[in-house]
């Protein structure tokens, strides 16, 4: 990984939950308007790479970076479904929701994401897998345990 990526990773946790400044996150290239802490941004390049290659098209990134404001409505919209704003991992920017297939479970998509996304630092938290207190197929995790 470049020294300049890790440093402003690095920086960026030098930040509350959704409060890191917008210099410090990174373009999602492939998702118009999505951004992600540095290093998250450049595995989820390479995944979509190794995605684009099985499919055909790139990951459908729905969500990414939450500031804590968005946290905030996002939690007044979908209640206990939503982690407590200043807790998500959205707010590291370091989580994506994802859609294009992967938003349901047992669908090929979804299914190669689990074989094929660890490789590339990216997990499917077990609290979101299909017996888990909060299941969200389309929940994705950089840099967490599984």
């Amino acid at each position: 990984m470049p020294r300049h990526v890790a440093g402003r990773a690095a920086e960026a946790g030098n930040y509350r939950n959704g409060r890191i400044p917008s210099h410090l996150l990174c373009d999602v290239s492939f998702a118009a308007g999505q951004r992600l802490r540095c290093d998250a941004a450049v595995a989820i390049e390479r995944l979509n790479v190794a995605f684009r290659a099985a499919f055909g098209r790139d990951l459908a990134v729905r969500d990414s970076y939450r500031s804590y404001e968005a946290q905030v409505a996002v939690a007044a919209s979908k209640g206990a479904l939503a982690a407590p704003p200043g807790t998500s991992n959205h707010g590291w920017g370091r989580a994506v929701d994802l859609s294009g297939g992967i938003q349901y479970f047992g669908t090929a998509e979804h299914r190669w994401m689990v074989a094929n996304a660890g490789v590339h630092g990216w997990n499917h938290p077990e609290w979101a897998g299909p017996g888990g207190s909060k299941p969200e197929a389309w929940h994705w995790e950089y840099g967490t345990a599984g």
